[in-house]
């Protein structure tokens, strides 16, 4: 009975948290935040649907906290934003039909898989914009990475930022934002898609979504004065422990 009424209380400490760290380091919450729904209860179909709560509450507190950045690469904020409309769609699909023990192991494989991009320092990335062909693929690269991260609702989406920067030459807080601004997109389109299914746990979802509005703001607004080495080991810290216990317990 106590841990029962105290539940939602730590489920808003935990997702808290986790979008400060997602927040600072552009990134990385949903490595925490999907095995700990996981661990409370949540098939790993529930926990990824849920998450898309959390998600439309962090990005929304993220891009408010950038809200005073003017994007410079408008095409490309405008271009990601329209293929995230179709990459939402394929994201809500292929969560209805994956089966919950394939998308645990494969969680559990990419959070340990993924430890080594927290270690890459964005604003030392060089870029390498010089021909169309090598854009093109860094743009099809952005499409998967993004499809990634719908599906397995994981940090992978980590990778979209260092393919804008080291391909297009966009700065480190820019990405942010237009990662940010996109995944808002097909947040709202996985939403619609998965609405009904009895997959999104409503209450946990909002309590999610309150924490990650609050805590991305407060974290994004920390990244864009310092902050941001604690917040990457930390999440390795989640991700190495969440990650062997996903694989572990996968039936």
């Amino acid at each position: 009975m106590i841990w029962h009424e105290l539940l939602p209380y730590i489920i808003f400490a935990v997702t808290f948290v986790a979008s400060i760290l997602s927040g600072m380091t552009g990134g990385g919450g949903g490595y925490v935040i999907t095995p700990f729904l996981i661990a409370i209860g949540l098939t790993p179909q529930q926990s990824v649907a849920t998450v898309k709560l959390w998600a439309l509450g962090i990005d929304s507190g993220s891009i408010t906290a950038y809200r005073k950045k003017a994007v410079k690469q408008k095409k490309m904020a405008l271009t990601l934003a329209l293929v995230s409309v179709p990459v939402g769609i394929m994201t809500f699909i292929a969560i209805r039909h994956l089966r919950n023990d394939n998308l645990q192991l494969a969680m559990g494989a990419l959070n340990l898989v993924m430890i080594p991009i927290l270690f890459i320092k964005h604003h030392e990335i060089k870029s390498r914009r010089r021909h169309q062909i090598v854009q093109g693929l860094g743009f099809a690269a952005i499409i998967v990475l993004m499809l990634l991260q719908g599906i397995f609702a994981s940090g992978v989406g980590s990778l979209i930022n260092v393919v804008l920067i080291a391909v297009f030459g966009i700065s480190v807080l820019e990405t942010n934002l237009i990662k940010r601004k996109a995944s808002l997109v097909s947040d709202v389109v996985v939403l619609a898609g998965l609405a009904g299914t009895g997959l999104i746990n409503v209450e946990y979802g909002f309590i999610g979504m309150a924490a990650g509005l609050s805590g991305g703001f407060i974290g994004s607004k920390f990244a864009l004065h310092e902050g941001e080495r604690f917040a990457r080991y930390a999440l390795v810290a989640f991700m190495l422990i969440s990650g062997v216990w996903l694989v572990a317990t996968a039936h």
